[in-house]
C-alpha cells in the first residue's frame, strides 16, 4: 500500500479530495491548531488533530528529550560554543550580535536537515569552517544533554531510533523544509495521504513545487484530483497563477498610509459582523506584524472592535517592561538625573507626588539619585552586594508602592505581563544566594528580552493572523494587509556568514541550504495559502507610504492581478472621533468653531492676521528689569523672548550630557577671575597662572557638589584641557595689555537707560573693568569666538552688550576677550575705529539707541510676533519652533512683525 500525494493548486479542491479518501483510523496532521479545528469540521468522525511540531515533541519526550527553555537558550549556545578555536570569528566572538547571528544560522542548517560531518566536508574558507564547527558543537551538546531548540524539533525527532509509523492525513501545508520532509518520511506509513497546493505553472510556486518533487523522490505517488475553483479563495489562486483576476469576490484597495488602510479594513470587518458573520469566520492577514499590530490595536480600541492574535511581543516592549527597564537603566547610569526622570515620570508610575513638576524643579541642577526626588524613594537603589531575594523584593516593592499593582487590577494585559514577569523571575533566580547587583539586573534585563506576551490579548474576537497561522484554515472573509514591497513579501537575504556563492558551491557538493531566492518563494506560498482559505470575499490592500513617510512600491503579488474587482460604496465610519475629524478636514466644522478654525488655517498657511502676535495688553519695558541676555533674546526674535521669559517655556536640556558649554564657561570665567584676584600693581605671569589653576579647582569642587558638573569617564582628559586653555589665556599678552590695570572683577551693576521715551532698568554682571591712560575699558569674556548680536536691517549684525556696559560705567572703550583663542576678538568705542573695518563709535551708539526705541515701541503695543533675521539664523537653535508660526518669511521692516 503506497503513500499518496494529492497535488492541486486549489485548497478547496484538495479538502474535497481528502474527504473522499479519509477514514477515522487515520491520524490528522495539520500546520497549526486552528487548522485542525477547521479540517475536523469538514471530515466525518475525525479524531484529534496534531501539528507536525507536536508530533515531533511527543516523540522526543517519549525518548527522554526535553525542550530548551527560551530563557536558557542564550546560555546554552554560549556554553556549547565555549572553547571553540574560531579562525574568522575570533575577534568577533565576544560581541552580543555574533551569538545571535550564529544561533540563527544553526537554525537554518537544522531546518535544512544537514549532518555536521557533511557541512565540515564542504567548508572551505575560515568563515565556513567556523560555521561548521559551531553547528557540530551545538548538535553534539543537544545530543549529549538530550535538549532540543525549537528550530531543531523536527531535525532531532527524525533521528530517533524508535519512531513508529502510522497511517495519517497531512493537510494544510504550503511547503515543507528538509527536516519536516525527513520526519514525515519516518512518521507516515503505507496508506497515508498528503496534500500540497502545487501547480505546474512555470515560474510560480517554486518552493511548493520543490516540496512536491521531494515527496515523490521519497516514494509518494500522485493521485488525480478533479476540482474546479468554486470558492473565492480558489478563484483568486487561479487568477494569480493565470496573471489576472478571475473572481468577483476579489477587491483591491490602495490607501495613503497604514493608518488609513487599517481603518478601511476594520470598517469592513464591522460591516461583515453586522451582516451576521461570526468573528471566527473572519481573518485579517498581516505579514509584517511589527508594523501593523500597534495600529490595529489602537483603531480597534477606537472602534470598540475585539481583535485576537497569536502574535507575541517581548515583555520589554510592553508598558510594564518599559518601567522595569527604566529601573535597570537607572542603575547602569548611576541614577543620574535623566535616568531617574525616565523612571519616575513614566505614565505607569505614581510616585505619590507630581513627578513632572518635581522634574522641572530639579532641572537647573539635575542632581543624581532617587532620594533627590523624595527621601522616601532611596530604597529604589540596589546596593552593590545583595541577594537574589532582597533584590527581587525591591522590584516587587516598586510594583506595589509606585501604583503599578493598582493599574494591573484595571488592565488585563498589564496583569498578564506582570504575572509572566513574576513567574520567570521566581523560577530563574536562586532565591537565597548572594549576588552582585549587576548579576541581578542582568537577569531582569534578560527576562524582559526573552519573555513574550500576546500582542493582542482577548478571549474571543476577529482573528489577526500571520500567513503561517492561516495555513489550512477556512474563513468566509479574508483581508490581507500590507501588499507592498518590504512588507509582504518580507525582504529575503542570505546570511552574511554563508552567502549565495557559498550556498551554490555547497549545493553542487550535495549539501543544500536554501538561498535568498528560495526563501523569497516561501513568501509566495504563504500568500497563496492565506488567500486560498477564503470562501466568500478576499480583499487585498496596500499603503502608498510607510510609517516613515517613504513611498512604498507595490508588492509583486499585487501586480499579478489586474484592476478588475468589486467596487463598493464607502462604509460607515467607525467612531464619532473619526467622523468629526473627516468632516473637519473636508471643511465642515461646527459653527461655533468656524472663526477659530479660520484663524488657525490662515496662520498655518503663513498668512498672519491683522493682530497676529499681538497681546491684548501692553508690555512696557519700564515695568521689567532687563539683562543683556534678555535684550539679546528679544533682539534676535521677540517671540523667542516672549516664550522663554513670559511663558516660561523651558529649553529642553539633556541632563546626561557630560560636556555642557555653560558649565565649561563657568569654569573658565572663574579661573580668569581668580588669576587677577590679589594681584599687585605689577602682576607676574607665574603667579597669575597658579591663582587661575587654584580658582579652577575650587570651582570644579563647587559645581560637583551642586550637581551642575557630572564628570564622565573622560573627565581627567577634559580637566587637563581646561587647565591648558586657562594657562594659554592668562599668559597671553592680550589678557592684561601693558598700561592696563584691572580695577573690578565680576561686578554686578544696576543702571538705567532711556531711548525714545522708554526707560530700561538694567542689571548686568561685568566680567572686568580696566583703567588705562585714556579712561576705563570694559572686558567681557567669551569662551569661544561667538558674539551674540541682535537684528538690524534684517540681519543679525548689531552688538549691544559692550555699549550697554560702557554707558553704565561711563567707560571709554570695550572689548571681547576669547579664552579659548587667548586674544581679543572684537570691541566697541573709539579704540575700535580705524583699519579696514568700516566702524564708527558714533554710528554704533545711534544703532543701539534705535534698537532700544523700536523694541520699546513694539512691546508697548503688545507686539510679540516672531521677528527673526532674514537668513533665519535666530531660528537655527531656537527651542520654541514647535509652537512658532514663523514660516521663514523675512520681517516686513526692521523691528516689525
Amino acid at each position: 500500500m503506497t503513500r499518496t500525494l494529492l497535488q492541486h493548486p486549489f485548497p478547496g479542491a484538495l479538502l474535497g479530495a481528502v474527504s473522499a479518501h479519509y477514514s477515522p483510523d487515520m491520524s490528522l496532521i495539520v500546520p497549526n491548531v486552528q487548522a485542525g479545528r477547521d479540517v475536523r469540521g469538514t471530515l466525518r468522525n475525525a479524531g484529534a488533530a496534531r501539528t507536525l511540531t507536536q508530533m515531533a515533541r511527543d516523540a522526543l519526550q517519549a525518548a527522554g528529550w526535553q525542550p530548551l527553555r527560551p530563557g536558557a537558550r542564550e546560555a546554552f549556545y554560549r556554553e556549547a560554543l565555549e572553547g571553540l578555536a574560531f579562525e574568522y570569528l575570533g575577534p568577533l566572538a565576544a560581541r552580543p550580535g555574533t551569538l545571535a547571528r550564529l544561533s540563527g544560522l544553526v537554525g537554518e542548517l537544522l531546518r535544512a536537515n544537514l549532518e555536521p560531518g557533511a557541512v565540515q566536508a564542504v567548508a572551505g574558507s575560515a568563515r565556513e569552517r567556523d560555521v561548521a564547527g559551531a553547528f557540530q558543537a551545538v548538535v553534539a551538546r543537544c545530543v549529549e544533554r538530550r535538549l532540543y531548540d525549537v528550530a531543531g524539533t523536527e531535525y532531532f525527532a527524525a533521528r530517533l531510533d524508535r519512531l513508529p509509523a502510522r497511517r495519517a492525513v497531512v493537510h494544510g501545508f504550503a511547503y515543507f523544509d528538509a527536516a519536516q520532509l525527513a520526519l514525515l518520511d519516518r512518521l507516515l506509513g503505507p496508506g497515508s495521504l498528503l496534500t500540497l497546493p502545487a501547480s505546474e505553472v512555470p515560474g510560480a510556486q517554486r518552493r511548493t513545487q520543490e516540496s512536491a518533487a521531494a515527496l515523490r523522490a521519497l516514494g509518494f505517488r500522485n493521485a488525480a484530483v478533479d476540482g474546479r475553483a468554486r470558492s473565492t479563495g480558489d478563484q483568486v489562486v487561479d487568477g494569480y497563477l493565470q496573471r489576472g483576476s478571475a473572481s468577483a469576490g476579489l477587491r483591491r484597495e490602495e490607501h495613503a498610509d497604514i493608518d488609513a488602510e487599517v481603518r478601511s479594513c476594520l470598517r469592513q470587518v464591522r460591516a461583515w459582523l453586522a451582516q451576521g458573520t461570526r468573528p471566527e469566520r473572519l481573518a485579517v492577514i498581516v505579514r509584517h506584524e511589527a508594523t501593523y499590530l500597534g495600529t490595529l490595536a489602537d483603531v480597534a480600541r477606537e472602534y470598540d472592535l475585539p481583535l485576537v492574535s497569536g502574535a507575541q511581543q517581548p515583555l520589554l516592549n510592553t508598558p510594564l517592561g518599559g518601567v522595569v527597564q527604566a529601573w535597570v537603566d537607572a542603575h547602569a547610569r548611576d541614577w543620574r538625573y535623566g535616568a531617574a526622570r525616565r523612571l519616575l515620570t513614566h505614565p505607569l508610575v505614581d510616585a505619590g507626588f507630581d513627578a513632572l513638576r518635581r522634574a522641572r524643579a530639579l532641572q537647573p541642577q539635575c542632581p543624581p539619585g532617587a532620594a533627590a526626588w523624595a527621601p522616601s524613594l532611596a530604597w529604589l537603589e540596589l546596593p552593590a552586594e545583595t541577594t537574589w531575594q532582597a533584590g527581587l523584593q525591591v522590584l516587587e516593592r516598586l510594583v506595589a508602592e509606585l501604583g503599578i499593582a493598582v493599574r494591573c487590577r484595571q488592565d488585563p494585559a498589564l496583569n498578564v505581563a506582570l504575572g509572566l514577569l513574576t513567574d520567570r523571575l521566581d523560577r530563574e533566580a536562586r532565591r537565597d544566594a548572594p549576588c552582585h547587583r549587576e548579576e541581578l539586573l542582568g537577569l531582569v534585563a534578560h527576562v524582559l528580552r526573552s519573555t513574550t506576551v500576546p500582542a493582542l490579548l482577548g478571549r474571543s474576537g476577529v482573528r489577526v493572523a500571520n500567513p503561517l497561522a492561516a495555513l489550512g484554515r477556512r474563513f468566509d472573509h479574508v483581508w490581507v494587509l500590507g501588499l507592498a514591497d518590504s512588507l509582504f513579501p518580507r525582504p529575503a537575504a542570505d546570511h552574511p556568514l554563508i552567502d549565495s556563492v557559498v550556498r551554490a558551491r555547497w549545493h553542487a557538493a550535495g549539501v543544500t541550504v536554501p538561498d535568498a531566492s528560495s526563501l523569497a518563494s516561501v513568501e509566495e506560498a504563504l500568500f497563496l495559502g492565506a488567500v486560498g482559505g477564503a470562501g466568500l470575499d478576499v480583499v487585498l490592500s496596500r499603503p502608498l507610504r510607510g510609517v516613515d513617510g517613504r513611498t512604498l512600491r507595490p508588492s509583486p503579488f499585487w501586480q499579478r492581478f489586474d484592476d478588475a474587482g468589486v467596487r463598493l460604496e464607502p462604509l460607515p465610519l467607525g467612531s464619532d472621533e473619526e467622523r468629526a475629524l473627516l468632516l473637519a478636514l473636508d471643511g465642515q466644522v461646527p459653527a461655533a468653531l468656524e472663526a477659530r478654525v479660520a484663524v488657525e488655517v490662515a496662520r498655518d498657511a503663513g498668512r498672519p492676521g491683522p493682530h497676529a502676535g499681538h497681546l491684548e495688553r501692553a508690555l512696557p519695558v519700564a515695568a521689567r528689569r532687563w539683562s543683556p541676555s534678555q535684550l539679546h533674546a528679544a533682539g534676535a526674535c521677540r517671540f523667542q523672548w516672549f516664550a522663554g521669559r513670559l511663558l516660561h517655556l523651558e529649553e529642553p536640556l539633556d541632563p546626561d550630557r557630560v560636556e555642557d558649554r555653560r558649565v565649561t564657561g563657568l569654569l573658565l570665567h572663574a579661573a580668569l577671575d581668580g588669576a587677577l584676584q590679589g594681584e599687585g600693581e605689577a602682576g607676574d605671569v607665574g603667579g597669575r597662572t597658579a591663582r587661575a589653576h587654584a580658582a579652577l579647582d575650587r570651582k570644579v569642587a563647587e559645581l560637583r557638589r551642586s550637581g551642575a558638573l557630572r564628570p564622565g569617564p573622560l573627565w581627567p582628559v577634559q580637566a587637563e584641557e581646561l587647565r591648558r586653555t586657562v594657562t594659554r589665556a592668562v599668559r597671553s599678552p592680550a589678557f592684561v595689555p601693558p598700561g592696563w590695570t584691572p580695577t573690578a572683577l565680576e561686578e554686578r551693576r544696576d543702571f538705567t537707560l532711556t531711548a525714545g521715551g522708554h526707560t530700561y532698568e538694567l542689571t548686568g554682571i561685568v566680567d572686568r573693568v580696566d583703567r588705562m591712560p585714556d579712561g576705563l575699558t570694559v572686558t567681557d569674556y567669551k569662551t569661544g569666538t561667538y558674539v551674540t548680536q541682535v537684528v538690524q536691517n534684517g540681519k543679525l549684525n548689531l552688538e549691544i552688550q559692550l555699549p550697554l556696559y560702557m554707558a553704565a560705567l561711563r567707560a571709554a572703550n570695550g572689548r571681547y576677550f576669547s579664552i579659548e583663542q587667548a586674544g581679543t576678538i572684537g570691541g566697541a568705542g573709539p579704540a575700535a575705529e580705524g583699519g579696514r573695518r568700516k566702524y564708527t563709535w558714533a554710528q554704533h551708539e545711534q544703532d543701539v539707541t534705535a534698537f532700544l526705541t523700536a523694541l520699546g515701541d513694539h512691546l508697548a503695543a503688545g507686539n510679540v510676533a516672531p521677528s527673526p533675521d532674514q537668513a533665519g539664523q535666530a531660528c537655527t537653535y531656537c527651542t520654541f519652533l514647535p509652537v512658532c508660526r514663523h514660516r521663514g518669511a523675512a520681517p516686513v521692516e526692521e523691528g516689525q512683525a
